[in-house]
């Protein structure tokens, strides 16, 4: 992928990382017009849990998922404040997948504030559900620092993007 549109489809991805309904487009959201592609639903009710999510791409091979495509392994942590106490959580360890495969993104994230997070905040709740509603203050590699270059592959070393998310949960 060149590095010109890379930053393009990190932003596409992790949107698909986070996306749970339909795409629109959100006077009120942070982002730039027309680049809201997370999903969100800013009209989702519940109680609201937010705050960073960090996503940190170690590429393992730039061989194994095909031509210019990247295999990584996906480490996360997010620190989310439930009233006026915050919890940080990570999995136990990172996800292998091929960076471009946003699918595979979405399903690890979305699956573990599912089975993780959400009965960790809520464990009164028997079926609780979730929405995204806002991603803001988005930013990753490539704004202001070049990604680290691994001169014998001739590709990035690693990837990353962070943000902050407001769930809207339905215990």
């Amino acid at each position: 992928m060149r590095t010109t549109t890379r930053p393009l489809a990190v932003l596409i991805l992790t949107g698909m990382i986070l996306a749970l309904a339909a795409p629109a487009l959100w006077a009120d959201s942070a982002l730039l017009p027309g680049a809201n592609i997370f999903g969100v639903n800013p009209n989702a009710n519940g109680t609201k849990v937010s705050g960073p999510l960090a996503i940190y791409y170690l590429v393992t091979s730039t061989t194994a998922c095909g031509t210019a495509l990247h295999e990584v392994d996906m480490f996360f942590v997010m620190r989310l404040k439930l009233g006026t106490d915050s919890f940080a959580f990570a999995p136990a360890g990172p996800t292998r997948l091929c960076y471009e495969n946003t699918n595979a993104q979405r399903t690890a994230i979305e699956g573990f504030i599912t089975s993780t997070v959400i009965p960790l905040l809520f464990p009164q709740s028997t079926s609780p559900s979730w929405d995204l509603k806002s991603v803001t203050d988005f930013h990753q590699d490539s704004e202001l620092q070049n990604c680290p270059f691994d001169p014998v592959t001739q590709a990035c070393k690693s990837f990353w993007a962070v943000m902050d998310i407001t769930l809207a949960v339905r215990p």
